[in-house]
């Protein structure tokens, strides 16, 4: 009831008031209240209309925001409320550092440099979803090339030296099988060749400046180039750094299965070092190495071949560098504790009788070795090359020739039956990226690749 009416029927009850009732005052009464409730519901409604379009408003500068950052916050001076759409994505209005998304501070963190690599460069800030792209410079004149490694049948790498710069190293890659190369940028380290010596003689050259080797992991990203000195790539080659974290003289680096290994000498010691192949987090396995060889790496096992007093051996490991076992090889310990090669199912190991050389294999990870025939006249045990084409074939290079050795009908019988290989001297390495696919590489720089598994070669020109 209308607080006007009732004060009137209050007054009209007091006796010194009493009068006889007037209906149609009474009805003029009741009208003119009903008016002004009218006016106050209409009022009400316009004053919630009025916040529902200014609501409104708000929400559509929260989504330009979105779209075009601005610096405005709410009149309490806080962050305005997200709408239901930012809510539903999960972001936060104010992409400020304390507020920001959660995709947004993980994609910031994927970004920042990692600590304790010990590595004394900056870190390269990568893309990990990034192709690596191929170098655009053509290859400098004179290149001439000391290592090779590849990562498929038409992807590989070579690193060489480039006439007149004795202090840059440079990769060329081809994406074509070798029909074409172009350059990736030059680095600081000095390019050596191998001299087909044991690492570790007097004569060695190798110092934490040089390199003469390159290995890429089978993802084409992540690379290394050693022979004393470690350098890195994590970009396919277009941008390299120095590794100083490893002491020592570095003179090997395998990789597969996503991570790398490297066996180094430092002040007449050894010891084997494993790093994942995206990172520069090198720390040292617990295995003992008295006078190592030769380093394989496959999908499954982890081999250094190794000898001591009166024994040669391999040290295996088939879980990734935790533990090794001690194997028992067929080579003489008082010369060399020989060379392996690997393919995936099979361990190959020459080993030095003298001047010749034998040829074994194993296919249950060191246990028991088989000596393969060669044939006469024997293989050079300074002179030759091994590469594993397969658990049971593998080619032996020695200057102008290439010998397929194994148990399967198709392998050569003698060394007299080896392919030619016209223009090869002193060959330095023999490997295969597939069963059909192989290259072969010699002290001089001759480069040659067969696509039939050995049975004919030719010359690659890197340029």
């Amino acid at each position: 009831m209308d607080p006007l009416e009732d004060r009137l029927r209050d007054v009209l009850r007091d006796d010194a008031w009493r009068l006889s009732p007037d209906p149609d005052a009474l009805e003029r009464i009741r009208a003119g209240a009903a008016a002004r409730r009218r006016r106050h519901r209409t009022a009400a409604t316009s004053v919630v209309a009025a916040l529902v379009v200014l609501v409104g408003l708000g929400g559509v500068s929260y989504v330009m925001r979105d779209l075009a950052p601005s610096s405005q916050t709410s009149a309490a001076g806080g962050a305005p409320e997200a709408t239901t759409m930012e809510a539903s994505r999960g972001q936060a209005p104010h992409p400020d550092a304390a507020t920001q998304p959660p995709t947004q501070r993980q994609d910031q963190a994927e970004q920042t440099p990692q600590s304790g690599t010990g590595t004394e460069e900056p870190q390269q800030s990568q893309t990990k979803e990034a192709a690596p792209s191929d170098g655009v410079d053509p290859v400098p004149s004179g290149f001439s090339p000391v290592s090779i490694t590849a990562a498929s049948e038409q992807n590989f790498w070579v690193l060489g030296q480039a006439a007149g710069a004795p202090d840059t190293a440079t990769v060329a890659v081809t994406r074509d099988g070798g029909s074409s190369f172009s350059a990736l940028p030059p680095f600081g380290a000095k390019v050596v060749r191998d001299d087909n010596r044991l690492a570790g003689e007097e004569d060695n050259q190798l110092t934490e400046k040089t390199v003469r080797e390159v290995r890429f992991s089978a993802d084409a990203r992540n690379g290394w180039a050693y022979g004393g000195a470690l350098w890195t790539t994590h970009e396919g080659g277009r941008a390299w750094k120095p590794i100083r974290s490893v002491p020592g003289l570095v003179e090997r680096v395998e990789a597969s299965a996503g991570a790398a290994y490297a066996l180094v000498r430092h002040d007449g010691s050894w010891t084997l070092w494993r790093s994942p192949v995206d990172e520069d987090a090198w720390k040292p396995l617990n295995v003992v190495l008295n006078q190592p060889a030769s380093l394989a790496v496959t999908r499954d096992l982890v081999a250094v071949t190794d000898r001591v007093q009166g024994k040669a051996y391999v040290v295996v490991s088939a879980d990734a560098g935790a533990t090794f076992t001690q194997r028992t090889t067929p080579c003489e310990p008082d010369l060399e504790a020989g060379s392996l090669s690997a393919s995936a199912k099979a361990l190959w190991l020459t080993c030095p009788t003298g001047t010749a050389a034998s040829v074994n294999v194993s296919e249950d990870a060191g246990a028991t070795w088989s000596q393969v025939p060669s044939g006469i006249p024997a293989i050079s045990a300074t002179a030759s090359s091994l590469g594993a084409r397969s658990p049971r074939l593998a080619v032996v290079a020695v200057p102008g020739r290439a010998l397929i050795l194994g148990k399967d009908s198709d392998a050569k019988s003698t060394a007299d039956d080896a392919a030619p290989v016209k223009g090869l001297g002193t060959p330095t390495y023999a490997g295969f990226t597939s069963d059909r696919v192989g290259y072969i590489l010699d002290v001089d720089g001759g480069l040659f690749r067969t696509t039939d598994g050995g049975g004919t070669w030719s010359p690659v020109s890197v340029r």
